[in-house]
């Protein structure tokens, strides 16, 4: 729930203004069925939860031949709770899904804030690596082999991982990405939504 909800936060502040369609059409566009496991339904329960919360205004509008329609607007809690949703999800390990929208929607963060989480997270992968090869020092001859190669398989994704974490931070700090401290960042743009990730 916790990547549905950062996706459609961003998406709804980013556009400055959108429908659930266009939540929806832009998830869609971007693949997030796939890569975040969205479902429209989920979409639509997302927003209408923001705006109970409080992270969503709710705006009717006529439509165009039917019913009125729900235009939201991100509140200020609601910037708020999509910047700490994107840094939970750089820091965040195993969760590859909160990881994937996080970094949809990295340009969120200032450069300073992305590298400080992008390295937290360096810093969680590297302790957890050096956990597992000390429980390698000493296996216990009770855990069956293909637990073992399981253990391995988890070990191989967190050094894969570790490996990309390091190359992302270098790449911030070297200026890749427009962040939201950035001349032309997202902050600036006239229509988000034609804007691509």
């Amino acid at each position: 729930m916790s990547a549905t909800k950062l996706l459609v936060l961003g998406i709804v502040h980013l556009s400055g203004g959108a429908h659930g369609y266009q939540v929806r059409s832009e998830l869609q566009s971007w693949g997030a069925e796939i890569w975040a496991k969205i479902k429209p339904g989920s979409i639509y329960h997302a927003l209408k939860k923001a705006a109970a919360d409080g992270l969503l205004t709710e705006h009717a509008e006529p439509g165009n031949s039917g019913p009125e329609r729900v235009l939201y607007r991100a509140t200020a809690r609601g910037r708020d709770e999509i910047v700490e949703l994107v840094r939970d999800g750089l820091r965040r390990t195993h969760d590859p899904t909160m990881l994937d929208a996080a970094i949809a929607m990295l340009p969120m963060l200032t450069r300073t804030d992305a590298i400080a989480h992008v390295n937290e997270r360096v810093a969680r992968l590297e302790a957890e690596l050096v956990g597992q090869a000390k429980g390698w020092e000493n296996p216990n001859p009770d855990i069956p082999e293909h637990v073992r190669d399981q253990a391995e398989l988890w070990a191989g994704h967190a050094r894969t991982e570790l490996e990309w974490a390091k190359s992302l931070s270098k790449r911030l700090a070297e200026g890749a990405y427009t962040m939201a401290d950035d001349p032309g960042s997202w902050r600036t743009v006239h229509d988000p939504l034609k804007m691509r990730f």
